[in-house]
């Protein structure tokens, strides 16, 4: 076979990415190829996998070189959410044991070293910076070339946009990006000073200015993060740390947590964090998945589960469709868009417990009720409120 052509091009070599291109290679023997600009260096701000995530590193094959990385366990996770006491939600009755902080850069890259020992073409360092569609379906993608070599390109019958928020191949196409709510954080990594520690259950807390979130990460230390919008985070920005900690006298629990950490190299970083969906997530040849997609609350902390969660579910789609199934991407773009709907529902009873601080503008905006999303050919999400 030409080594040029593929059946399924995967632009986007995180969980998403990665996921849905060892389904396509295990379960349909589909020929793959997966381009990441990065070659996994650039630190991540880290996640927590629930317990669950056992079976679904199993099914992709994956669980014992997960194991081996030996990610921080996860407890649970506690929250101060409504009122001044603080929840517990452990994994002590889970049957699949704890869950895991995750070290996410060493994470994404074990994805992708699994993929590649699958038979997946995994090009790291590789952004796609074109395409044109082909005579017939598919899509030539041209690749980046030093000086005066031949130009180089790939072929392949099925793209898959798992570029994160850019969704660049599906804007590309036309689909646009409808925002929910437009939120951000400011975040922080920091080491445990020598001979403190802290617990390994995840915190929320809420407070006037949004919420706070803090977790045990590998290698002893703590990330935090401040999670709020334009108008309750107005004036703060990564380069001021310390007006940033001085927000966090606001959250007790959280600030004992920074106590036992080194803040005296403090770096923040601004993460995005909108709740948004694609108008369209496919077209004839071509699916948008994972937060190319739709982006979830980080609140629900479902986005690398989700991620492996749906791969399988995805991947059926796309080796339906590329056998002549037409009805197969249009079912599979109802059940996400059910899931984000429900995710909107339930979201919006977890932000309408918090009243505390009603008047105040991170909350407030909570509230309001935005116009509807236009999604094509499915009803409309319920409304929630949004910084606008």
């Amino acid at each position: 076979m030409d080594g040029n052509r593929y059946d399924v091009a995967v632009l986007g070599g995180g969980p998403a990415g990665t996921a849905l291109a060892l389904a396509l290679r295990r379960s349909a023997g589909l020929r793959v190829a997966l381009f990441e600009r990065s070659t996994y260096d650039p630190a991540h701000l880290g996640e927590t996998l629930p317990p669950d995530s056992r079976r679904l590193l199993s099914q992709l094959g994956v669980w014992e070189a997960f194991a081996r990385q030996g990610h921080v366990r996860s407890m649970g996770s506690c929250s101060r959410w409504g009122n001044s006491s603080l929840g517990y939600n452990d994994h002590l009755r889970s049957p699949w044991g704890t869950g895991w902080h995750l070290d996410r850069a060493r994470f994404d890259r074990m994805l992708a070293d699994e993929a590649a020992r699958h038979g997946v073409d995994v090009r790291t360092g590789t952004a796609v910076t074109a395409w044109k569609p082909l005579e017939g379906g598919g899509h030539r993608l041209r690749l980046p070339v030093e000086g005066d070599a031949p130009l180089a390109f790939v072929d392949a019958r099925f793209v898959v946009d798992a570029t994160g928020r850019s969704a660049a191949f599906a804007t590309s196409q036309g689909a646009q990006r409808h925002v929910v709510d437009r939120t951000f954080g400011l975040c922080g990594t920091f080491a445990l000073q020598p001979g403190r520690a802290v617990d390994a259950l995840a915190l929320v807390e809420a407070s006037v200015d949004g919420w706070w979130y803090s977790a045990r990460m590998p290698g002893d230390q703590v990330v935090f993060g401040l999670m709020g919008d334009r108008d309750s985070l107005q004036g703060l920005t990564a380069k001021e740390p310390q007006a940033w900690r001085a927000r966090m006298e606001r959250a007790p629990e959280t600030r004992r947590r920074l106590e036992a950490c080194d803040f005296t190299r403090a770096a923040l970083r601004a993460v995005p964090a909108n709740v948004a969906c694609l108008d369209r997530l496919y077209g004839e040849d071509w699916l948008a998945v994972g937060d190319a997609a739709c982006t979830f609350d980080p609140l629900s902390a479902q986005g690398t589960s989700q991620a492996l969660r749906s791969a399988q579910q995805t991947a059926d789609a796309v080796s339906r469709s590329l056998r002549g199934d037409s009805s197969a991407l249009r079912l599979h773009e109802v059940r996400v868009r059910h899931q984000f709907q429900e995710h909107l529902r339930i979201r919006e009873g977890y932000y309408r417990l918090e009243r505390r601080w009603s008047g105040a503008p991170y909350w407030r905006n909570r509230q309001q009720s935005p116009a509807p999303l236009p999604f094509a050919g499915a009803p409309n999400p319920p409304s929630l409120g949004k910084n606008a």
